[in-house]
């Protein structure tokens, strides 16, 4: 059985699925396993992956889902894996050839009494178009925290890279909401920071690129609202001690649950009970107008 499962969530994606299979093939370590989920595809996705099967180069494992989202191929794919380590490579991305022996350098390195109270280790990743690392430099080379830490505390809100161990990813699967096409990663992170740690490495080992007009989360006409939602409440209910650290992202969340609650049919008295305490109670009322202003330019824009 392989250490790790590399899993690649695609929708449509035929043309760039490429750059993750030359980016496997030039992998210094070795003991992975390609899991692909097609959401959905109607270009020729399928035909290209047969190709890379066909090569026998590396064992694929490929499986096709009705267009759900990356949260319920995500799902899938946990449930389908019984590597020890797990991997999200995006069926748009490339990645350093020692990426893999780096980040599994990194979590090996971690003292196995430890080890349970980890969740993975967490990397930066670099833009294809400039070569520069995303956001600024982590505040350590090598340091363990949590994810909220991380992202409160630190500052670290760019753009990263995980790799997970596939026991505490399995903890936290990700919500199958009707209606809903994607699932914030940030809440899953964030929640999964309350139980494990996470080493992080001031290194840039995956290749981000800008063409994500047919990405996984955007398959189908966003409605942002219908997700978003939960976001805001996760923010306001679980982090709002992080407030002073963050403000500005605090403000968002009151405004952005009011507008999006609006937006979903939700009336004032749902949105209100939708928190905790009555002092996340108030500010939520205080914030109403600000959010009720933007539901209606929002549905004005639409033509609603």
């Amino acid at each position: 059985m392989a250490r790790l499962t590399v899993f690649t969530p695609t929708y449509n994606r035929a043309s760039t699925i490429r750059r993750v299979y030359d980016s496997l093939l030039n992998q210094t370590y070795k003991d992975f396993i390609w899991l692909i989920v097609d959401d959905g595809s109607s270009d020729n996705t399928k035909e290209v992956v047969d190709g890379f099967i066909k090569d026998g180069i590396i064992h694929i494992k490929y499986y096709f889902q009705n267009n759900k989202g990356k949260h319920i191929a995500t799902n899938f794919a946990l449930r389908h894996t019984e590597s020890e380590l797990f991997i999200i490579a995006d069926s748009d991305d490339g990645f350093v050839p020692d990426a893999f022996r780096i980040l599994i350098s990194a979590w090996d390195d971690i003292p196995d009494k430890e080890k349970s109270s980890f969740k993975g280790v967490n990397c930066r990743v670099f833009n294809h178009d400039t070569g520069k690392a995303e956001g600024p430099d982590f505040p350590f080379e090598v340091f363990d925290a949590t994810d909220e830490e991380a992202y409160f505390k630190y500052k670290m809100r760019s753009e990263k890279w995980n790799l997970i161990k596939t026991s505490a990813f399995r903890e936290f699967m990700f919500p199958e909401i009707p209606n809903a096409h994607f699932f914030p990663e940030t809440v899953t992170w964030q929640l999964m920071s309350r139980r494990y740690k996470t080493r992080f490495l001031n290194i840039p080992l995956r290749e981000y690129y800008n063409d994500a007009e047919n990405s996984i989360i955007f398959g189908k006409k966003s409605i942002r609202y219908i997700e978003n939602i939960y976001l805001w409440e996760h923010f306001i209910n679980n982090e709002l001690n992080y407030f002073f650290y963050y403000p500005k992202r605090f403000i968002q969340s009151f405004v952005g649950i009011n507008r999006d609650g609006l937006l979903n049919g939700y009336s004032p008295k749902q949105i209100i009970n939708m928190l905790n305490g009555p002092f996340r109670k108030m500010l939520c009322i205080i914030f109403l107008p600000f959010g009720g202003v933007l539901a209606l330019r929002s549905k004005n824009s639409r033509g609603e």
